[in-house]
């Protein structure tokens, strides 16, 4: 009887041991799971921002405004359209990369002005977004100069609303866009926005 007892009790710590083992490989199971689902989003995010960067590295001439979708009137829109291109006719931007950091300059006429961007991608379910962020150095802010406009590149990188594609020699930055699932060769957006084009000189 003793004996059998005593079995028992070796067999429920053994049982015991069993099962917190299990635990324990389990809990290790899972935080490796979590920490290579974490690497894989690092890494999908990270590519297609070092692609995107290289592929803009360059100097870039202004090309023109296309209105994706809006309420306005052909006639407002057209106008408002010719206005902010011939305003732009002679804009040139420059991306560089210096001492392992990112640059900007641009051009239009006398206007100058300088400073850092860098990319930055959102996800959504599966989908990426990369996203165009500028850092005033000197000069206006960069919203100004690319788009009349204040704040577009204000807040966290998250926040920016600029979206950037490149297609061969052509840079998109559209704004206000409402994004595709998956890029097309105009860029990044589904319907409205306001995409201004670029052409590569250098």
């Amino acid at each position: 009887m003793k004996i059998l007892v005593a079995f028992g009790l070796i067999t429920l710590i053994f049982a015991g041991c069993t099962s917190a083992e299990y635990q324990q490989m389990q809990n290790e199971r899972e935080r490796l799971r979590a920490a290579y689902e974490a690497a894989r989003i690092k890494n999908d995010r990270q590519t297609p921002k070092d692609t995107l960067t290289r592929k803009m590295l360059g100097t870039w001439q202004f090309l023109g405004i296309e209105v994706l979708e809006s309420d306005l009137s052909n006639e407002i829109e057209s106008t408002a359209i010719a206005l902010d291109e011939l305003s732009r006719k002679n804009l040139t931007i420059r991306f560089f990369q210096q001492n392992g950091m990112r640059f900007y300059e641009g051009n239009n006429g006398s206007i100058s002005v300088t400073g850092k961007f860098s990319i930055y991608v959102e996800r959504v379910a599966e989908v990426l977004y990369p996203k165009l962020v500028m850092n005033r150095g000197a000069g206006m802010t960069p919203g100004e100069f690319l788009f009349n406009r204040q704040g577009v590149f204000s807040g966290s990188p998250g926040m920016s609303k600029v979206l950037i594609s490149v297609q061969e020699n052509q840079l998109h930055l559209t704004l206000g866009a409402g994004v595709s699932e998956t890029p097309t060769p105009a860029g990044w957006v589904q319907s409205d926005g306001t995409r201004y084009s670029f052409e590569r000189v250098e």
